[in-house]
């Protein structure tokens, strides 16, 4: 006999033992389905808080792995030939594109008399290539009028640099680039090219890119009279590091709740499967007297176990389908998140996790199962 046939007649046993005791069917569905609904609403919760903390996170600090590359204008190249010559070592850390500005250092952005905010450093923004980045108004940097090189400019041609722009690109306002030339009278020094690598990996790759980017101008700083090492400055941008692994350990505190209750319901599972063993001794010793062979012993205890687990998961997943959207809509009000319990993403962490409690609370019953002496059992009849 086949081991798949063993196991169809264990699962047809197993459901006729299970219409024959309703109540036990039905607490062990509802335990399981109980830690289902839990594990799958951790799960959601430490997806949504997460990821909220995250975005915040990259939007106030930076993305983990994000380097400033500094090369100096006096080389004699334009922002675009110097994309062009330090595009290869970029690439030997990173595959993600760059983010590229041009900084003017000693920017004086308030009309006379006026000189509240002192000299300031200002950033033109420009896409991989080195063209211009549409420029888009925020925050402006003060009250009163605004001038470049003493000259009068709208108030929407500059605004106030963004927490992550300051720390990614060392620099106080950002200014519209149809105002770049009115910005290089207004700045006293030439301007640095700084460009954004971002790795999205916790590993320090600072002195690597150091290393190949030097190597990458040492022709041209040797042409034009300046050492390679003052040629370009590699520093690392992102920051909060200590909050990143907070929101780690955040992660793991959930995967911790959530995989607990699972393995708590394995536990109890295996308890009750016990306690079903001991009352079956008798059924199992005489199955096997008449010649039943061990494996199809097994089979009916993992059956049995396995009905429970498909049930409870039928359960839980009817109970989300019903209060989903309900759940969805609280979470939109209270938290302005989005909460959607039953994802597909959580489910082969739900099935792995199936297939743990089915090994906690079949396998110890099953091999009990098959080494029943039957002659013993039915001695003790």
């Amino acid at each position: 006999m086949s081991s798949f046939t063993e196991f169809r007649r264990g699962l047809q046993l197993a459901l006729s033992m299970n219409r024959r005791s309703p109540v036990k069917f039905a607490l062990l569905t509802i335990l399981v389905a109980m830690s289902t609904l839990v594990f799958l609403g951790v799960s959601e919760l430490s997806r949504a808080s997460t990821d909220s903390l995250d975005s915040a996170i990259e939007s106030d600090l930076g993305v983990a792995g994000t380097y400033r590359v500094e090369a100096s204008s006096d080389l004699g190249l334009t922002l675009s030939e110097t994309l062009a010559v330090l595009r290869p070592p970029i690439d030997q850390v990173s595959d993600q594109p760059v983010v590229v500005a041009e900084r003017f250092p000693s920017i004086h952005p308030e009309c006379p008399p006026f000189n509240l905010l002192g000299d300031v450093t200002a950033i033109v923004l420009r896409d991989d290539t080195g063209a211009p980045e549409p420029f888009a108004p925020g925050k402006l940097p003060a009250d009163g009028d605004l001038c470049l090189a003493g000259l009068a400019v709208p108030r929407d041609a500059l605004r106030e640099a963004t927490a992550h722009e300051k720390d990614t690109y060392d620099a106080s306002i950002v200014v519209d680039p149809v105002y770049e030339q009115v910005l290089r009278l207004a700045s006293d020094r030439p301007p640095t090219y700084l460009i954004a690598v971002t790795t999205g990996e916790s590993d320090d790759v600072t002195d690597q890119l150091r290393t190949s980017s030097i190597d990458a101008l040492r022709q041209h700083a040797q042409q034009a009279s300046v050492p390679a090492t003052d040629a370009v400055v590699v520093t690392r941008a992102d920051s909060g590091g200590s909050v990143r692994s907070a929101s780690a350990g955040i992660r793991l505190v959930y995967g911790l709740i959530g995989w607990g209750v699972l393995l708590i319901s394995g536990i109890g599972l295996l308890v009750a499967e016990l306690i079903v063993l001991r009352d079956r001794t008798w059924f199992f010793g005489l199955a096997r007297a008449v010649g039943a062979r061990r494996w199809s012993i097994a089979w009916l205890v993992i059956a049995d176990i396995l009905l429970v687990l498909i049930a409870g998961l039928l359960v839980a997943i009817t109970v989300l389908a019903i209060a989903g959207p309900g759940i969805a809509s609280f979470g939109r009000e209270a938290f302005q998140v989005e909460l959607h319990v039953l994802r597909l993403s959580a489910l082969p962490q739900l099935f792995l996790g199936f297939c743990v409690v089915l090994l906690l609370a079949g396998f110890y019953p099953a091999i009990q199962a098959m080494r029943l002496d039957p002659l013993d059992v039915l001695e003790r009849r």
